[in-house]
C-alpha cells in the first residue's frame, strides 16, 4: 500500500503574480514563484485499487489537475466557502461525465451552506 500527497496550489487567494500588482518581492524568473491557490490532491494505492481525493476546488483547479495528470477523482473535501476554494467546482463536471457517476463532496455544515448560497 503506498500514500501520496501532492500540493496543487499553495498561493494566497488572489495567486501570484497578482492581477494589477504583479510579482511584489518575488522574483518572476523562478518558476516556483508562479503560485496558484490552495489545492491538494491524495491518493492511496491499495489491494483493491487507488482511492483519488482533491481538496478544495479553487479557480485553478482545472490546470493543477491537468498539470498533476489527475485522471480519476472518486471524492472532493471542501474545507470552506471562500471564492478561492470553491470558484472552480465546474471544472471537476468531465470527472462525473467521464465515469458516469456523481462525485462525493464533503464539507461541513457552514461550508454547504456557503456553497449552496453561492451555487445553489
Amino acid at each position: 500500500m503506498s500514500f501520496s500527497a501532492t500540493i496543487l496550489g499553495c498561493g494566497s487567494s488572489a495567486g501570484v503574480p497578482r492581477v494589477a500588482q504583479g510579482w511584489g518581492a518575488c522574483d518572476p524568473s523562478n518558476p516556483k514563484n508562479r503560485r496558484r491557490r490552495c489545492a491538494l490532491h491524495v491518493s492511496r494505492e491499495g489491494i483493491a485499487g487507488s482511492t483519488e481525493i482533491v481538496v478544495d476546488l479553487g479557480p485553478d483547479i482545472r490546470e493543477q489537475l491537468l498539470d498533476a495528470r489527475v485522471m480519476h477523482i472518486d471524492a472532493v473535501l471542501l474545507t470552506h466557502a471562500h471564492a478561492d476554494h470553491i470558484h472552480g467546482i465546474d471544472d471537476v463536471r468531465p470527472y462525473v461525465i467521464e465515469h458516469g457517476r456523481l462525485l462525493p463532496v464533503y464539507m461541513d455544515a457552514a461550508t454547504s451552506a456557503g456553497v449552496r448560497e453561492k451555487f445553489g
